[in-house]
């Protein structure tokens, strides 16, 4: 696969950003979405946190595979990007795929099963009742998943420091997120603003929050392209 320059420059790191949310978000609904269908009912949430509705866990042994389903669709959404980036066939389309592995990430699946939590480890312990096992098994799991992806996308880069390169895009996603998402949008909705749970059972907030950053990478994708500096 050839290599390529990247750049960073503002019109790419706006849709970049606007993926990762929209990536992030992906993620919860698809845990909450599987749990509804599991449940018939849809549990509490805010932008991070997630619930089944009161008493399906106790009642319906599939409920755990609403834990399961977030990692499988960001897993599948990180291969997809290998995938693209693997078949490009224009710059576009490699600029697509590589910001796709990182849009959703994968640090934060590593560093989540490696500190004892995430949804793997989290759904493992409910299932084996082990909490070590499943801490082990669930980063074994993450680590065997994301090493092909994650060692292409290192491999594609032509920059000098290429380390340096790839660690930008490895870690910063996880702890931009983090301080957007996690910390003031959840901090707003703490507040109580628009707190109503809404469509898909998601509080009217979190459904606004999702709608403008999906919207944001609409009128902006275009610029994806620019991640790769031109010859």
């Amino acid at each position: 696969m050839e290599k390529i320059k990247l750049q960073l420059t503002p019109t790419f790191v706006l849709p970049f950003l606007a993926l990762t949310f929209v990536m992030h978000e992906a993620h919860e609904i698809v845990h909450t979405a599987v749990g509804r269908l599991i449940c018939g009912c849809w549990g509490k949430r805010d932008f991070n946190v997630w619930d089944l509705c009161e008493g399906c866990p106790e009642q319906n042994p599939l409920a755990v595979l609403a834990t399961f389903a977030g990692p499988a669709f960001t897993f599948t959404m990180i291969w997809m990007g290998t995938f693209m980036m693997e078949k490009a066939k224009n710059n576009r389309q490699k600029a697509f795929g590589f910001s796709l592995i990182f849009a959703n990430i994968p640090f934060a699946r590593i560093f989540g099963a490696a500190t004892g939590g995430g949804d793997e480890v989290w759904g493992l312990n409910l299932i084996w009742q082990n909490h070590g096992l499943a801490w082990l098994a669930g980063l074994v799991i993450i680590l065997t998943i994301t090493f092909y992806p994650l060692y292409k996308s290192f491999k594609v880069i032509g920059n000098e420091s290429p380390i340096v390169w790839f660690l930008v895009f490895f870690i910063l996603p996880t702890y931009i997120d983090q301080w957007m998402v996690l910390i003031i949008m959840n901090s707003i909705l703490g507040q109580g603003l628009l707190d109503q749970y809404w469509i898909l059972g998601s509080p009217m907030l979190v459904t606004l929050w999702s709608v403008f950053v999906a919207l944001v990478f609409l009128f902006t994708s275009r610029n994806v392209s620019e991640l790769i500096e031109k010859d």
